[in-house]
Parts: C-alpha cells; sequence; structure tokens
C-alpha cells in the first residue's frame, strides 16, 4: 500500500493517503522553539526542552491517535457543517473529501478540499522568533457566497512534563487564563515572569480560554460544542485546563487568516509577535 511519495524538486514528503496505519511526524525548529507535528497534525511545541518547558500539550500512546493537536476548523454556517483542515480530528469521510500532508524542511502543509472550499494550513517556526506560526488560507471554489467561521485549537500544557500528568488536586490550581486584544494568556502560577500565549493578525468575532468550555462535556477534539454551535464562549479562569481558540467570521472569498502561539518571559505578550502579519 502506498501511502505517499518524495517531491524532489520542492524537497517534501507528500502524504496523499492520510489513513495511514501509523504516524508519520515531522520536526519543526532549529534552534529554541519547536515543534512536533504528525501527519494530521497532532503534536506539541516546547520551548528548549520538551521536559521542562512544554507550550502545548500531548498524550503519547493515545486513542486515537496522536493527540491532541494544533487544530483550525471551518464551519459552513449556512447547514452547520464543520470539518477540519487536517483530515483528524473531525475525520470526515475520504470519499467525501480530500486531505493532503506535505512535510517540508523544518514546516508543514495540511490541505484539504471539501464542499467547494480548499483550504490549507502551513506550520513553520522563524528562526530568530520564539514562536510557531499558522498560516491559513481558504479558497471558495463555488459560484456563491460562502459565510464561513473559522477556529483554532490547541491544549495548553502546564509547561512541566510531571505536572501535566498526575497530582492534579494541585495542577489543575496551578495556572490561569485571560484574553485581552485578541491575545490569550496562559499564566503559569509557579514561574513568577512565565506564561503562554495564542493570537493572530486579525480582530476575532470570538474565543475561548478554557479547553472543557470549548469541547464541552462528554465531546473531544472531533466534534467541539463552540464549532458545533457556530460561536466560542468567551471563558477564561484562573483554574482548570486552558486551550487557545481564537475565532473568525469570514465571507469568502476573503483573505486567509494567521495564528501564532508561544512562550515568554515578559509582561507584554503578543506586541511583536503581531507584526509577522497585518490585522484584517
Amino acid at each position: 500500500m502506498q501511502y505517499g511519495h518524495f517531491d524532489n524538486e520542492k524537497r517534501e514528503y507528500v502524504i496523499n493517503r492520510v489513513d495511514l496505519p501509523t504516524s508519520w511526524t515531522n520536526y519543526l525548529g532549529l534552534k529554541d522553539m519547536c515543534a512536533v507535528v504528525n501527519h494530521t497534525v497532532g503534536g506539541y511545541m516546547f520551548y528548549k526542552t520538551p521536559e521542562y518547558h512544554r507550550i502545548t500539550r500531548f498524550r503519547g500512546n493515545s486513542v486515537p491517535m496522536d493527540r491532541p493537536g494544533h487544530y483550525v476548523y471551518i464551519r459552513d454556517n449556512a447547514d452547520g457543517d464543520y470539518w477540519s483542515i487536517s483530515w483528524q480530528p473531525v475525520g470526515k469521510s475520504l470519499e467525501e473529501a480530500k486531505y493532503s500532508c506535505r512535510h517540508g524542511m523544518s514546516y508543514t502543509v495540511y490541505e484539504s478540499e471539501y464542499k467547494d472550499i480548499a483550504a490549507s494550513q502551513k506550520l513553520s517556526i522563524p528562526l530568530e522568533d520564539p514562536v510557531e506560526l499558522w498560516d491559513v488560507k481558504i479558497k471558495n471554489n463555488s459560484d456563491r457566497v460562502r459565510e464561513l467561521s473559522v477556529f483554532s485549537y490547541c491544549e495548553f500544557s502546564f509547561h512541566h512534563i510531571m505536572i501535566d500528568n498526575q497530582n492534579f488536586q494541585m495542577s489543575m490550581y496551578c495556572a490561569g487564563s485571560s484574553y485581552e486584544d485578541g491575545i490569550i494568556e496562559h499564566d503559569l502560577f509557579y514561574e513568577e515572569f512565565g506564561f503562554q500565549y495564542f493570537t493572530g493578525n486579525f480582530e476575532p468575532d470570538g474565543f475561548d480560554c478554557l479547553r472543557d468550555k470549548f469541547i464541552g462535556p462528554y465531546r473531544t477534539e472531533d466534534n467541539p460544542i463552540a464549532v458545533e454551535k457556530g460561536q466560542c464562549g468567551g471563558s477564561f479562569e484562573l483554574g482548570n485546563n486552558h486551550c487557545g481558540s481564537l475565532q473568525k467570521n469570514r465571507r469568502k472569498g476573503a483573505p486567509g487568516v494567521q495564528f501564532l502561539g508561544g512562550a515568554f518571559r515578559s509582561r507584554q505578550p503578543g506586541q511583536r509577535e503581531k507584526s509577522h502579519g497585518q490585522r484584517g
């Protein structure tokens, strides 16, 4: 069974059958900021060390495989149907939708085509900046105007592997989240100046900082309640599990969006990072 091929000209491995029996992983970043992502954008991001400075959470040997990840959802507001740019987590039938993954040299591109909407999500890490960029492009290939909503999702780590995996009576109170001026900030209470953030190059139409509010009770990343309803709830809290979810409503074709995530030891988050893209 052939799942992909090497593109020698672009120096990429192209996976055009995404229902692989096991994970196909790429490594992003060459200096302090790094990420490990698979062919369905499951994976995690870390700063210098994945043990002590993990930014996004990852559950090894999980079922479903390689969860959570750095996801982008698209919702068609005309009928409420939604999907993810990468095949997982929503997992539309491969008979109805087309997906591919292109692992390059320190970047990965995910592409989809569904209901006459072509979309791509490129993950990369600039050499000199400790941020992960999500460059999202959406194209309307139909002959009608489309009303779409775009949602990001990543789950923040408590920064230390051990805190992520034991003593939840303590760890659930070791961090808090807030939102201001388009920036989600995840504060680490046991690190005086440490925080993680998520933002974009646009004015959001909604946000959620709490994982369980975005996903909803007895649900998974497959079917988050905020995407199903078409509106984030504006959640944040001192304690609990946190996420980076920003919502942007789009009338296609309008241009794409760009998300940014990372970690800093400063009290002025996001200002320099927004310079990677113009707001729109």
